[in-house]
């Protein structure tokens, strides 16, 4: 996020996260010391969470000194009230110091208000207890990286030392509208707020997309409405997800290039398979590949938070290399399916017995999928089929096996073989 929208746009979305800093700093003022552990995803809103902290210490009374990690800089009296300590090691510095002092190099110096963008191992001041009371800490840090900075050092064994952690998701679906209004100054079109809702709550991602589409002329404001003229993504969110990408190894590359074309949801144990693995060998990488951000856990698959993000991975692949993927998945899943049917169950005989003929092989990989317990959409991004095309399938099988539930059409199935 630029400096100048940070600093020009309400901060959306995270009411409940400034109220529970309030409460730090609240600790802090008296005789205490805080440390806040504040994480998230790439993009997540971290830094600029930070720079409503430093604000609204400030106004609390804090003197808001950041620590650097290497000497060269003045050196400041101690402060008297209580201090607030912000290491930021997410990006580069949000915003300039309103008064700053030149240190004997020539550099500012820390005697001011402000942000450090230096790396989370920053060095910790060494001092005794009673330099640390009253003092706050806030780390911005990423999943997956780790931090020299523990709490215990940190707080070097103040008493009432008060050690948290911070989860930052992903913005709510009213407040990711209100962002988009923020940043376009207009309301955006239907066409235009779905695809605000396909960034998935992503702070960083929605304002690139929308950034982008103003400079690309993309989006025209009339009237009050921004209006989609393009459904081409721009160039600043390809850009967005590459540098984020390389952040991370090309395994993780690789796979989440994979699970894109797969869809937006994609069994580990299907992952694993088209890797030529297991899933216990691919768990250091995906580790890595939750860090990202792109995907999260949901029920034993690997779902991806932005359709946006899906959409750009799967196209980074070459065409006639994604029709392999997905020819290959295919025939995985069929192979899968069958394994995983139900075991065969007698028929029993009775005026409505079902035919005891086969099936073609769409109707196999849909009761095989019925069988991993996907619903109709998820059944028809895995076969190409629209959810309305799934359910008219189901509808025939049920009329054809004389039952009315997708268990009863397992069991039926099964007793044919």
């Amino acid at each position: 996020m630029s400096t100048a929208l940070a600093q020009g746009t309400p901060l959306r979305g995270r009411e409940l996260e400034l109220e529970r800093i309030r409460e730090i700093l609240e600790h802090g003022r008296g005789t205490g010391s805080a440390l806040l552990v504040i994480e998230g995803m790439p993009g997540i809103g971290k830094t600029r969470l930070l720079q409503e902290a430093a604000l609204l210490a400030e106004r609390l009374g804090y003197d808001v000194n950041p620590v650097r990690p290497r000497g060269g800089y003045a050196r400041c009296p101690r402060p008297s009230g209580p201090r607030l300590v912000i290491l930021d090691g997410t990006g580069p510095v949000p915003q300039q110091p309103r008064h700053a002092t030149a240190g004997p190099t020539g550099t500012p110096g820390d005697c001011r208000p402000g942000l450090h963008g230096g790396p989370t191992r920053a060095a910790v001041p060494a001092g005794r207890h009673r330099d640390r009371a009253r003092t706050v800490w806030l780390l911005a840090h990423r999943p997956g990286e780790g931090m020299a900075a523990p709490a215990a050092a940190l707080l070097g064994g103040e008493p009432r030392g008060r050690g948290e952690r911070l989860t930052l998701g992903p913005l709510g679906a009213s407040d990711a509208l209100r962002l988009a209004q923020d940043v376009l100054g207009a309301d955006p079109s239907p066409a235009l707020a779905r695809l605000v809702d396909q960034a998935g709550g992503h702070p960083r991602l929605l304002i690139d997309l929308l950034t982008g589409l103003r400079e690309e002329g993309g989006v025209r404001i009339a009237a009050g409405e921004a209006e989609l003229l393009s459904r081409r993504l721009p160039e600043r969110v390809e850009l967005r997800v590459r540098s984020t990408l390389e952040r991370y190894s090309g395994s993780c590359r690789q796979l989440l290039c994979v699970a894109a074309v797969l869809g937006d949801e994609v069994v580990y144990e299907e992952l694993a398979l088209m890797m030529r693995t297991s899933v216990s060998a691919l768990l250091p990488v995906l580790e890595e590949v939750r860090a990202t951000g792109f995907v999260r856990d949901r029920g034993g698959r690997a779902a991806f938070h932005s359709p946006l993000v899906r959409r750009l991975l799967a196209d980074s692949v070459p065409d006639t290399v994604r029709a392999a993927l997905e020819q290959e998945a295919q025939s995985l899943r069929t192979a899968r399916a069958a394994k995983r049917r139900p075991e065969a169950v007698p028929a029993q005989p009775g005026p409505h017995a079902p035919e005891r003929t086969g099936l073609t092989e769409t109707q196999r990989a849909l009761v095989g999928l019925v069988a991993d317990g996907l619903t109709n959409q998820q059944i028809g991004r895995r076969l190409a089929l629209s959810p309305h095309t799934v359910n008219y399938h189901l509808r025939k099988l049920f009329k054809r096996y004389g039952v009315s539930s997708r268990i009863n059409l397992l069991q039926a199935v099964a007793g044919t073989r």
